[in-house]
């Protein structure tokens, strides 16, 4: 048996290097993000934030904007279990659904909203690196590797402590 590295990549939040340094949670990507989010009683709602700050004031004083890949995306899947799935976990509520309906939890997590708020950009990184420049207060999702090769354009955020970093 021989083993054969194919590749690797991590995923990363960024925006423009001219934008703000952010810390998120990805219970707070979750937030932003999420069709539908839990209201105080747990009940499923649709998403009411518009701005960054209403889902925790240590964020920007911003519009909720976020650049992302389409669902026909691997990078899409990826982001979606690796921060929407593990974010919906940390409500009680939510983690308690995905106990007695696991159907029901996955189209939680899974479904993005359309209001605005996340944007299918297209497989399209260049452009989706022109578009944070232009609006240094909206973020993009990308692999990490064209993290690295736009370093000097777009900077990544922290999420859940972690600088995006090849280790």
């Amino acid at each position: 048996i021989v083993e054969i590295k194919v590749g690797f990549d991590g995923l990363t939040i960024a925006n423009a290097a001219t934008g703000p340094d952010v810390k998120f949670t990805k219970q707070q990507i979750f937030m932003a993000l999420a069709k539908q989010v839990p209201d105080k009683d747990g009940k499923l709602v649709d998403n009411p934030y518009k701005m960054w700050n209403e889902i925790d004031p240590s964020l920007p004083a911003a519009k909720i904007e976020v650049l992302g890949p389409p669902p026909t995306s691997g990078t899409r899947d990826s982001f979606a279990e690796l921060v929407m799935e593990k974010g919906a976990e940390k409500f009680e509520s939510l983690a308690a659904l995905k106990k007695s309906d696991a159907k029901a939890f996955e189209k939680v997590w899974k479904s993005m909203r359309t209001d605005g708020a996340y944007v299918e950009a297209g497989e399209n990184d260049n452009l989706i690196v022109q578009k944070l420049e232009a609006n240094p207060q909206a973020f993009g999702v990308f692999g990490f590797s064209f993290l690295e090769e736009n370093e000097g354009k777009i900077k990544g955020s922290v999420v859940d402590g972690q600088k995006p970093s090849f280790e």
